[in-house]
């Protein structure tokens, strides 16, 4: 029984002390395997800077237009999506009442004129016979009165007559420009009062984006800075658009600065309202040097990568990171030009493993 059992525990020994047995080189080229990893060389380029923001479509012109005199609808030429001309008549109101005031005041007029001539041939003998005594001095100052009165009814009577005749005018309420009505506010029969509003107009020919840009884009930003507009719900082709106006003063709400820009709209494919993306070109930066995000470790002592030196070994590089673009990151210290980086596996990589490139 006792011979068993010190069978049993010289065969557990032999087999504790096996692996101890193997050839040393085995070990360790288990341990000195290479690590497969990607890698890209560091070539350096020049970086856009695009400033993305959204915003909506406005018109650049865009008016409601009221009735200037009081009165009721007539008709009106004009309904809401309708294209107009500058000076179409959009809404008019009854004439009447303003007729007759014309009327009237070229009737005053045409008394005033008749009463000034005569007073003038009366002056004018007056003035004549003055000088050969044949009339008082009393009799010529009463006449110099009456020319001068005459006169003056006539000028008084041209201005009531005009401002009847510009009052009828004023019952056609026409377009300012070429435009499209966005709104009619009226109806026929409709009594409206002075300012009440009656029509909407809208010049769609050049389009508006308001857009907000945070101090750290609007430093950057010229008014000669190239920008494109896409609309996703029209097609997802660029439109052209340019720098209108830029804010000189930040919302305090939101601090953020309130850019406009312009988009030409010759074929009215865009509407006001829609959603539109502005991508402003604000700047150049030259021989910048560009990673993949994924590239890039987080240590508890900043951030790190790792590039292949000539042996083939891992060596690890702190960067110093500026803002991203896409999926890339820009690297303002720590790598250079011809840089091999690990772009894939260097989570599994500590300083100084070898690795071989993988495709």
């Amino acid at each position: 029984m006792m011979r068993r059992y010190l069978d049993a525990i010289g065969l557990c020994i032999a087999v504790i002390l096996l692996p101890a047995c193997q050839p040393a080189g085995e070990n360790e080229a288990v341990l000195d395997r290479p690590v497969p990893v990607v890698i890209e060389t560091i070539m350096p380029q020049d970086l856009p800077v695009i400033v993305e923001s959204v915003g909506r479509l406005e018109p650049v012109r865009e008016v409601i237009l009221s009735a200037e005199v009081p009165g009721i609808v007539q008709a009106y030429t004009a309904d809401m999506g309708d294209r107009v001309v500058q000076g179409q008549i959009l809404v008019k109101l009854k004439p009447t009442d303003y007729l007759l005031a014309l009327n009237e005041a070229r009737a005053n007029l045409s008394a005033a004129m008749a009463r000034f001539d005569a007073a003038e041939k009366t002056f004018n003998r007056f003035k004549a016979l003055l000088p050969r005594k044949v009339i008082t001095e009393e009799a010529f100052e009463r006449a110099e009165a009456e020319y001068k009165s005459a006169k003056a009814t006539v000028s008084q009577m041209e201005t009531i007559a005009r401002i009847a005749e510009h009052r009828l005018s004023k019952t056609d309420i026409k377009a300012p420009y070429t435009g499209f009505v966005t709104t009619r506010m009226v109806d026929i029969g409709q009594t409206v009062g002075v300012g009440e509003a009656a029509i909407g107009l809208a010049d769609m020919s050049l389009m508006r984006v308001r857009i907000h840009l945070s101090e750290q884009d609007y430093i950057h930003l010229d008014r000669d800075d190239p920008v494109e507009v896409k609309i996703e719900a029209v097609d997802e082709s660029m439109f052209r658009g340019s720098v209108d106006q830029v804010g000189i003063k930040a919302d305090p709400r939101t601090n953020t600065f309130e850019v406009k820009i312009l988009v030409e709209n010759r074929d009215i494919r865009l509407k006001a309202g829609l959603t539109a993306r502005v991508f402003i070109t604000s700047r150049v930066i030259h021989n910048a040097i560009m990673i993949p995000q994924s590239s890039i470790l987080y240590r508890e002592n900043g951030r790190e990568v790792f590039v292949v030196n000539g042996e083939e070994e891992a060596v690890p590089r702190k960067v110093r990171l500026g803002g991203t673009h896409g999926s890339s990151a820009i690297v303002l210290e720590g790598l250079a030009p011809g840089d091999r980086l690990v772009v894939r596996g260097g989570q599994y990589l500590k300083s100084g493993d070898r690795v071989t490139i993988s495709d």
